[in-house]
């Protein structure tokens, strides 16, 4: 009788859990779902009053912005804004993991005067809100004579706290007996990590090449600053572009904001489960 109860409540928590979940998914679906069929309806259609989700007819339904936003020339090219926020992306990314693993393994395995309150103080800087180094940042880029150049972009985004403190984590969870080994068979400092811990971080690492590429696809702020000149554009700041002071057209807007979200959108279906993996171990490890 107790079995049967407890199994009754299971199910009831199992059902509820999973009402939670589809809710919050539908929450998070309905904007998405209204940018991309926004982005096929006629123009007049996307600015009615009261809205409606989908066109009149289904002859309505138009790629009309989409050809107008990847082949049509105008003042400010999306594609170029694509080029110049993929290549971002990639530099990024791979020159910040490569920090950011040093950092941890000097961090993680070294010892040396003064280790753990300089760990202290880069966990905190986590705590320092962004906006706070927009001034000394543009100040540095200035006097650097970096403004206007994708310097002042990849310089500053390499110092990450939260990718060294990842890796960190990861990092003592392998056993020590593994780098005594190598170094036994003559490996040097530098050989141990590239031969024996980079492959164990494998997963950290690309968790934290997901986090970098988004982070850099989406940034925003930082490149409306120091960015004048229309072909150096990164893909956020030329959205902005097309939003006029009187005028928009939104047809654009929405057809580009959904072409802006392909890439993290298929990266993360590809590579979900393992950085859900990873970031399950660094909770699990801290």
């Amino acid at each position: 009788m107790i079995i049967r109860i407890m199994g009754y409540r299971l199910q009831v928590m199992q059902i509820v859990r999973f009402a939670v979940l589809t809710i919050l998914a539908l929450v998070w679906l309905i904007p998405m779902l209204w940018l991309i069929v926004t982005s096929f309806k006629p123009e007049p259609q996307i600015l009615e009053i009261p809205p409606r989700w989908l066109p009149d007819k289904l002859s309505d339904f138009t790629i009309a912005h989409y050809v107008s936003v990847l082949f049509e020339p105008r003042r400010l090219s999306i594609g170029r804004a694509f080029v110049n926020t993929m290549q971002l992306c990639l530099i990024i990314p791979t020159l910040g993991v490569t920090v950011s693993a040093l950092a941890a393994y000097a961090f993680g395995r070294l010892q040396f005067p003064g280790r753990d309150p300089l760990f202290l103080t880069l966990v905190l800087s986590m705590i320092i809100p962004g906006e706070i180094l927009l001034v000394p940042n543009f100040v540095t880029v200035w006097k650097l004579g970096w403004l206007n150049t994708y310097h002042a972009i990849i310089w500053p985004s390499l110092a990450g706290a939260g990718g060294v403190f990842m890796m960190r984590q990861f990092l003592l969870g392998i056993p020590t007996e593994l780098e005594e080994a190598a170094r036994i068979d003559g490996c040097s400092r530098f050989g141990i990590f590239y031969r024996i811990v980079l492959p164990l971080i494998r997963g950290a690492i690309i968790t934290q090449l997901f986090f970098s590429f988004l982070g850099t696809w989406n940034n925003f702020t930082w490149p409306y600053i120091v960015l004048n000149e229309l072909e150096k554009m990164t893909l956020p700041v030329a959205l902005v572009q097309l939003k006029g002071t009187y005028w928009s057209e939104y047809g654009l807007l929405t057809s580009s904001a959904a072409i802006a979200a392909l890439p993290p959108s298929l990266i993360f279906i590809l590579s979900q489960r393992l950085i859900i993996r990873s970031i399950t171990l660094t909770g699990i490890k801290g």
